[in-house]
């Protein structure tokens, strides 16, 4: 028989036992509360997450209880915790797309709890998300599923007729022009070579491949069950540049003198392809820039000594191509003569003419005014004539060299007034 203080004890250890129980119980919310689901963003990419809060209020509009526990269900993807208990009426927990495009709902129960006014939450970019089917559930878009348009571009628009490669960048975009992130996205192309016939968005909702192609061709990009609209790289031939020079001593630059202004005339030809950069370099360690040839250009330059010069004009196309225009100058030592007088009788002169850097061919003599012969030419350098009085007489020669450049000279002499 138990004495008075053992059966004390039991009883304390029977409701110690009791109140133990009751602590360990779910708390849920009463009958006729409300409970409205709301989510930070209602899009998500493969593999993203989102914050999810369960609004729980009592029929009187009031918060329930302190650690009240809500259960989370979805329809796609997880929830993790399961549960979570209120605190000042709000519980927390996480949702979790998976690697499925779809649209997830997120429900919240406690009890008898039925919903309340849905909150919408955000969509990143302040649209509009999803109607939720009820207000203790929210819709969230997965992946493709938050595709609302496609576009696609590429980068440069135009490649070379001998063959280029161009980026081709699609642009997904959600609801309000928002970039959708992680979905995959198809390309196509009539012609030409793609690096790979799919990509992922990025952060930024762009997705790029790499196309080579030698024609025009048209490249398309699809994601979510849409598709955009063609964008056309166009074929161009390479560049095509010309190059011409003038002198204005011998008109042409088949040969110059050291010393001559040689002015060179640069200019793209017809149907080349857009001119990025241009160089003209004369071939003596000068060169100059052209920029990008947008019209002729023209440059002057001298030469400072003799020799044979490739002049080359040197342009690139905005895709890289290369072309070349020479010309071939043969600089000459400046040709010069000079001249000497002799008086051999009293009225009679003899001149010399020495020429210097050229081949002479002809000399073309003038004696002047009283002179027996006045004008003559001759192929000998030395030549002479009489005169029918004295004074100051001008003699003066032009020779004529065999590669056509010419050179002048003068020079004078006094002959007596008496024979």
């Amino acid at each position: 028989m138990l004495s008075g203080i053992s059966r004390f004890s039991w009883v304390f250890v029977a409701l110690a036992v009791a109140t133990t129980a009751c602590d360990k119980s779910q708390l849920l919310a009463p009958t006729n509360s409300t409970i409205s689901v709301s989510a930070a963003t209602r899009t998500l990419p493969l593999g993203g997450s989102t914050e999810i809060q369960a609004f729980v209020i009592e029929q009187a509009g009031t918060p329930v209880q302190n650690g009240t526990t809500v259960r989370f269900v979805t329809s796609l993807g997880r929830i993790d915790p399961v549960e979570a208990q209120t605190h000042n009426g709000v519980a927390t927990t996480t949702f979790f797309a998976g690697d499925v495009s779809g649209v997830a709902e997120v429900k919240a129960i406690s009890g008898g709890a039925g919903a309340g006014t849905s909150t919408s939450g955000s969509t990143g970019t302040g649209t509009t998300a999803p109607t939720a089917t009820a207000g203790n559930a929210v819709q969230i878009v997965i992946g493709a599923a938050a595709v609302d348009t496609v576009t696609v571009r590429t980068n440069p628009a135009v490649v070379s007729a001998n063959g280029g490669t161009v980026a081709v960048i699609a642009s997904v975009l959600g609801t309000g022009g928002r970039p959708v992130s992680g979905v995959t996205v198809t390309f196509s192309a009539n012609r030409g070579t793609l690096s790979s016939s799919s990509a992922v968005s990025d952060a930024n909702g762009d997705a790029t491949v790499q196309l080579t192609t030698n024609a025009d061709t048209q490249v398309t990009a699809s994601a979510g069950g849409k598709t955009s609209a063609a964008a056309t790289i166009t074929a161009q031939p390479g560049p095509g540049v010309t190059l011409t020079c003038t002198s204005a001593t011998s008109g042409t630059c088949a040969t110059l003198n050291v010393g001559d202004v040689a002015v060179f005339t640069a200019a793209r030809s017809a149907n080349s392809s857009n001119i990025r950069s241009a160089t003209l370099d004369f071939g003596d360690g000068t060169a100059i820039d052209l920029g990008n040839m947008s019209g002729s250009v023209s440059a002057s330059h001298q030469y400072s000594q003799a020799g044979s010069f490739s002049v080359t004009l040197t342009a690139t196309d905005v895709n890289g191509e290369t072309s070349t225009a020479r010309q071939i100058l043969l600089v000459q030592e400046l040709a010069q003569v000079t001249l000497s007088l002799t008086q051999t009788t009293t009225r009679r002169i003899d001149a010399r003419a020495t020429t210097i850097g050229c081949t002479p061919q002809r000399f073309d003599w003038n004696f002047g005014n009283g002179a027996q012969t006045q004008t003559f030419s001759t192929t000998s350098n030395e030549a002479f004539s009489t005169y029918s009085n004295g004074g100051v007489k001008t003699v003066s020669v032009s020779v004529r060299c065999t590669d056509g450049r010419t050179a002048q000279t003068s020079a004078q002499l006094t002959l007596p007034d008496q024979p």
